[in-house]
């Protein structure tokens, strides 16, 4: 706690914004594909999250260029205010069929196209406040956080998500409005704008921009890896949700009745308990030690624990592979993160965490691909085809990480050989 007094004001609003934005989505949005395959079907589900990634991918760009070119708090209040609007909708919509259910589909779409074009900015936003004497607290403390919101997040979901869906709406209203006021009272960094080229037109000055990062290879293979090692865990809020609801024999424990949705909610909240009583603890052990075998482990972990995730029933294995799992996430992440920072260049954030969500939404499109794949393959299946795709990410993060000679150049790299 004394060292999180330390930060900067801008730092620490940050911080509590996304702690208090990540409980209030994911109370809701990890049980959208639920929602939409109860509503209609499965395939319908699949289909129009896909889409919606699809559509999405063009708005990050647009997004990233805007975030460097433009004034950051400016823009991020006027999606702030689109925002709450949409909350508003969805919150009135969620639990009404026909034209009531177009409008709320219509506006998950839009939502989700605010969230694409704001995210870059917003990560911007937080990498803009951070210096180098707190760069990898600030890291391991945003990973911490995360995971103990999402857990609340996923509690107050399980709670509510049956009977009051229209009161998850609103609470994540008031919660994007608080998260509105901290960024407007506090957010005061000096934002350091991409060269500006006025003779260009917007749509080559936008292209340029992303050219440069097309030329770093191994930003590219270090986000594409990202993409296939996330896509395990991303599945859970997709196919393995549905799966579980559909498959996991309910019973009793402590009077307590588990079901397949409660089940998935105890897996989130075992994630959380990991991170919280283990993530600095592990830091400090992996510290002095050879990063490489270090995320080989953690790397080998994470993928034994997802891969038998996505097909066990078994109540204690799933406790056990997740509890797996997570330590190898705890493991390989922060020297994953720290990595990705060094790879930005200052006047680049926004269209650098671009890439980065482009990445975020290919993991995503194929976790919701998983939703229709699950349809056609048996579980161990889906285990197997879960298993080889991490492990191709995994080889190409190790090779982008391991062996960047342009930061071994620059002198930039984080990662003890």
């Amino acid at each position: 706690m004394k060292k999180f007094n330390t930060l900067s004001s801008t730092l620490k609003s940050r911080l509590i914004a996304e702690f208090i934005l990540n409980i209030a989505s994911q109370s809701i949005l990890p049980f959208m594909a639920l929602y939409l395959t109860s509503k209609i079907n499965a395939i319908f589900a699949g289909t129009f999250l896909i889409v919606n990634i699809i559509v999405t991918f063009g708005i990050t760009f647009l997004g990233g260029f805007i975030g460097d070119h433009f004034n950051r708090k400016k823009i991020v209040n006027i999606v702030h205010a689109l925002y709450a609007i949409c909350l508003i909708i969805l919150s009135i919509t969620v639990n009404m069929n026909g034209i009531g259910l177009i409008i709320f589909c219509s506006s998950v779409f839009i939502f989700e196209l605010l969230f694409a074009l704001s995210n870059p900015i917003f990560e911007a936003a937080t990498m803009d406040a951070i210096y180098e004497e707190v760069r990898e607290y600030v890291y391991q403390l945003e990973y911490w956080m995360f995971n103990i919101s999402t857990a609340l997040g996923m509690l107050l979901g399980a709670l509510l998500y049956l009977g009051h869906k229209h009161l998850l709406f609103l609470l994540f209203l008031v919660a994007m409005l608080i998260s509105w006021y901290l960024f407007d009272k506090y957010y005061d960094v000096e934002q350091v704008f991409s060269e500006n080229h006025e003779s260009r037109s917007p749509m080559k000055r936008i292209l340029n921009n992303y050219l440069t990062v097309l030329k770093d290879k191994y930003y590219l293979l270090f986000n594409l890896g990202y993409m296939l090692i996330l896509m395990a865990e991303l599945s859970l809020n997709s196919y393995v949700v549905v799966r579980l609801k559909e498959e996991f024999d309910s019973f009793y424990i402590l009077g307590i009745h588990i079901d397949g949705v409660r089940m998935f909610s105890i897996i989130m909240i075992i994630n959380t308990l990991v991170v919280v009583t283990m993530t600095f603890a592990i830091n400090k052990l992996i510290q002095h030690h050879s990063k490489r075998l270090a995320f080989l482990i953690g790397g080998v972990l994470y993928t034994v624990g997802y891969g038998i995730l996505t097909s066990a029933t078994s109540f204690w294995l799933l406790c056990l592979v997740t509890i797996i799992a997570t330590i190898g996430e705890l493991i390989y992440s922060p020297i994953q993160n720290a990595q990705r920072f060094l790879m930005i260049p200052n006047d680049q954030r926004s269209t650098y965490a671009t890439v980065g969500m482009v990445s975020f939404y290919g993991s995503k499109a194929l976790a919701r691909f998983s939703l229709i794949l699950g349809t056609i393959f048996a579980p161990w299946m889906m285990s197997l085809y879960i298993v080889v795709t991490v492990i191709i990410g995994f080889a190409l993060l190790f090779y982008a990480i391991f062996y960047n000679t342009k930061l071994k150049r620059e002198g930039k790299s984080y990662v003890y050989y």
